[in-house]
């Protein structure tokens, strides 16, 4: 075992016995600026998966500052690496930011979604007051009236659902169903590819597709559609 990798397996005990001790005397916020219970915090200190994940953390942290600076961390006489503050305490805040997203996790919102490709990019007919500014009054979303998707661009069923607070869309793909494919179009590379919207829909409007036009639709992907996705674009995706 290197030095590098001694001493971060060594700081991500030491940094997380710190940051709890110090959480103690610490308000950590959820997204709204409001104070996560003490209650809950608590319990993902004390549970034994939580605390491998974030030490885990800490030390893959460490040994990439080691990879693309290898001297981010003092030595002593000795040649070895030590702990110095307040840097190499800043990794300890890892802490903080996993308990904010395990927070998060149990936290929800709602959205209208399309319930053709899943896109929370909709519109719905809405009652207004033309007279005041056209001032809303209420949507018009009952029995067989439809709404607008602007990511498949065509008038669609558009439902409520609940979401984790923090989900969010991450890019495309073109399948044969979006709520239960067993299809992938040929121009996609792997079950596991995701697109952004240009690439989706030029696969969709791609002219060699014969006897398959018509099978392939878009499909909206969540960030926790695909376990490990192989993102094909740089950027947002819906540029």
């Amino acid at each position: 075992m290197t030095k590098e990798e001694k001493f971060a397996i060594a700081m991500s005990e030491l940094l997380f016995d710190m940051r709890n001790e110090d959480l103690a005397n610490t308000i950590v916020l959820d997204d709204d600026g409001n104070q996560i219970p003490v209650d809950f915090i608590d319990k993902i200190l004390e549970d034994d998966n939580h605390q491998k994940v974030m030490k885990e953390k800490i030390r893959e942290t460490i040994m990439n500052t080691f990879a693309w600076n290898p001297n981010s961390f003092n030595k002593d006489d000795e040649g070895n690496y030590v702990y110095t503050a307040p840097n190499t305490y800043d990794y300890a805040y890892f802490i903080d930011d996993y308990i904010q997203a395990m927070y998060a996790d149990t936290q929800t919102r709602t959205i209208y979604q399309c319930t053709h490709c899943l896109s929370d990019n909709v519109q719905v007919k809405a009652w207004v007051r033309p007279n005041e500014g056209m001032k809303y009054v209420d949507e018009v979303n009952e029995g067989d009236e439809l709404g607008w998707c602007d990511a498949c661009q065509q008038n669609v069923y558009v439902e409520t659902v609940e979401v984790k607070r923090r989900a969010h869309i991450i890019g495309y793909q073109v399948l044969d169903d979006a709520h239960n494919a067993t299809d992938m179009h040929p121009h996609m590379e792997a079950s596991f590819c995701v697109y952004n919207l240009d690439q989706a829909r030029s696969m969709l409007d791609d002219d060699n597709q014969g006897d398959e036009r018509g099978k392939w639709q878009l499909v909206t992907i969540w960030d926790d559609t695909i376990e490990e996705p192989t993102m094909m674009f740089e950027g947002l995706p819906r540029a």
